[in-house]
């Protein structure tokens, strides 16, 4: 709102964009720059006003060497597929992603229900197992909890094999961890 100078108040300075002429490039790379400096731009503004105001855009921009850019959010070729078909690709190829998401995890959840049933199974005869042992009388213990000096001379050779193969097992074991360790780094 501008003032009258009568009045006492002063003018509001209004600032206006001045553009220059627009005139053709003299050299053909210059042109070049100066499309793809513009292009950069637009795509940028055709990108950002989708976002504001969620909305789907398509451009498609020619350049002086008769090439076609084209920018769209969220994509472009869809985008011009809607508009020539009538059809929304984009929300079929989001409901199409969904659903495989969803027989994804109902897979995922047959496979933890089916390992469930058998660990509750499993669960079972361990339980029928520790039942039949208290009736019997007899405790389950693990042998490697036995004392050695009720063992005969047999049991402890076959102990003493059993545990040089387990060194052997675990010396192996380790080598081939520290031959994948060296060979991942």
């Amino acid at each position: 709102m501008a003032f009258d100078e009568n009045n006492g108040a002063t003018k509001l300075n209004r600032r206006k964009r001045k553009f220059g002429e627009i005139k053709n490039a003299e050299k053909p790379n210059k042109s070049h720059m100066m499309f793809s400096k513009g292009t950069i731009g637009i795509f940028n503004k055709v990108t950002e006003l989708s976002i504001l105001c969620n909305a789907k855009t398509a451009l498609v921009v020619t350049s002086p060497n008769n090439e076609l850019h084209t920018c769209g959010y969220p994509n472009c070729d869809a985008i011009i597929q809607q508009f020539l078909t009538g059809k929304d690709t984009i929300e079929d190829n989001e409901k199409k992603k969904q659903e495989e998401i969803v027989e994804t995890l109902r897979l995922e959840y047959e496979v933890i229900e089916d390992e469930l049933k058998k660990l509750t199974e499993e669960e079972k005869n361990l339980q029928a197992i520790n039942d039949e042992a208290t009736k019997s009388g007899s405790i389950l213990s693990c042998w490697w909890n036995d004392p050695i000096e009720d063992m005969d001379l047999e049991s402890l050779v076959e102990f003493k094999t059993s545990l040089e193969k387990l060194r052997l097992n675990l010396g192996s074991a380790e080598d081939e961890k520290k031959l994948m360790c060296t060979l991942q780094s």
